[in-house]
């Protein structure tokens, strides 16, 4: 097998990521308009409930198969006796949670109305099967996956905009997403056969590979809970436009968390290289991560919370307002939630503490659920988001504490970074309050004025704040 750059391979990672958060950009502001906020629900309550089969069926594979697979994928032989084995197995999963999903569907009076959208989203179980992937990434084949990834995307993009024209359209919409995201493991199953030669092995060593799936299975389902039970439960107890208009604030504050976790990914190459070889210089590099990270994510925090209205507006439109308290109840969670990343990325994982990161997700997803259950049926939609924020505080608790204990004991946020920040959440605060006042309507016009107003004017304001501060950290980036 050819050496892969590595350099090449982050540049490729980096750039398949960036368009997972770009496309998003393109098409979710059209269609939450076109599709209307009662199709958008039917389409993300159904895309949750396959989200657990599709669970079901993955059963931790592809982390199972990349770890183990990269260890034998010099000898083919070897790896295409793995590699079949694990696909045997994996048919066997996906058949039972195909079957499960089937008979949950249409035992259902709530599911059995979504039955074409489950029946299209389920497909996505089987091209994950038989696509394999994880064949690829086994082999850092980056580039493959990078291409056919844009060229999907680019199709879908395409077929969106010019098939996507009415509420009527939603049928249409989860076709299109199916194939911008799986379309292509169907091209796998021929250019995985410059790797492995697959064939059915129905003699399969469950006493070695059970476990450790097993684990992993545990893992994904705990974070596949976290995400989508409030979902779930919402689209159980209410109506599909409060499932449609909840999804609207969650995938707003998903961009977002998504974008600027992008940044804080980044810095994990580095962190890995330097933990266990100069300890003082990774507590100095943590330390910069967290005083940067904060001095940005209170002000965005609270520019998100004060101008929740405007976003809504620009984004999607008046039909989505009523999701206005759950976005500025999200944009609280941004801070847990990305705060606790660079604890789990930055700290537990890169120092081989992956259980305890499982623990702390495993407990917010229970309190999620809990919460979601007991809340949901008595105050709706806010329920959601108020178990969230809930539910992603004590994550950020959990594996601080987890941080702390088992991988450096140290205080990372500096005084003046505190104080900085602090200033900046109120300079965004102020700032947001009189443009608000000032620039009322509701407008496309007015209300993209009210949004460049609030962060160019709260960005200048807070730039001088900073500079007068002499905040160390930026004058380093200045000289």
């Amino acid at each position: 097998m050819k050496n892969r750059s590595l350099k090449i391979n982050a540049l490729l990672n980096v750039v398949r990521q960036g368009m997972t958060i770009l496309f998003p950009f393109f098409t979710f502001p059209y269609i939450s308009r076109i599709l209307g906020s009662t199709e958008f629900g039917k389409y993300n309550f159904s895309n949750s409930i396959v989200s657990y089969f599709a669970l079901l069926a993955a059963f931790g594979m592809a982390n199972f198969a990349v770890r183990e697979g990269a260890r034998i994928r010099e000898d083919r032989q070897k790896f295409s006796a793995f590699a079949s084995e694990l696909f045997t197995f994996n048919i066997i999963t996906t058949v039972v949670s195909i079957v499960l999903l089937i008979i949950a569907t249409l035992s259902s009076s709530k599911l059995s109305s979504y039955t074409v959208l489950i029946f299209i989203q389920s497909v996505s179980i089987l091209l994950t099967t038989i696509g394999l992937d994880w064949v690829n990434t086994v082999y850092e084949d980056y580039l493959y996956i990078t291409i056919r990834y844009i060229v999907l995307q680019i199709i879908a993009l395409i077929l969106i905009f010019l098939l996507v024209k009415s509420s009527s359209d939603t049928v249409i919409y989860c076709l299109i997403l199916l194939l911008g995201s799986y379309g292509g493991n169907l091209v796998n199953l021929v250019y995985i056969r410059r790797y492995v030669d697959i064939k059915l092995n129905w003699k399969i060593q469950y006493k070695k590979i059970l476990f450790p799936l097993t684990i992993l299975f545990i893992n994904s389902l705990a974070v596949t809970v976290y995400v989508n039970s409030d979902i779930t439960i919402l689209g159980l107890f209410t109506s599909d436009h409060n499932v449609g208009i909840y999804s609207f604030s969650t995938k707003v504050y998903n961009i977002l968390k998504h974008l600027i976790n992008a940044a804080i990914v980044v810095t994990i190459p580095r962190l890995t290289a330097i933990y266990g070889r100069n300890k003082e210089d990774y507590k100095n590099q943590l330390s910069e991560i967290f005083n940067i990270l904060i001095i940005f994510l209170i002000p965005i925090s609270v520019g998100m919370v004060m101008m929740s209205d405007s976003i809504i507006l620009l984004i999607g439109g008046e039909e989505y307002l009523t999701g206005e308290s759950s976005l500025r109840l999200l944009s609280i969670s941004l801070i847990f939630a990305l705060l606790s990343s660079v604890y789990v990325n930055g700290m537990l994982i890169i120092s081989r503490q992956e259980k305890l990161t499982l623990l702390g997700t495993i407990l917010s997803a229970v309190i999620n659920v809990v919460g979601n259950f007991l809340l949901i049926p008595k105050i709706g939609m806010v329920a959601a988001a108020i178990t969230t924020v809930l539910a992603e505080g004590i994550n950020f608790i959990i594996q601080r504490y987890f941080s702390k204990k088992y991988v450096l004991n140290t205080y990372f946020f500096e005084k003046t970074s505190i104080i900085c920040a602090i200033l900046g959440g109120i300079t965004t605060f102020l700032v947001c309050y009189y443009v608000n006042g000032i620039f009322l309507g509701t407008t496309i016009t007015i209300v993209v004025i009210r949004i460049m107003l609030a962060i160019l004017l709260s960005s200048f304001v807070y730039l001088i704040i900073l500079i007068l501060l002499k905040y160390e950290r930026l004058m380093r980036y200045i000289k």
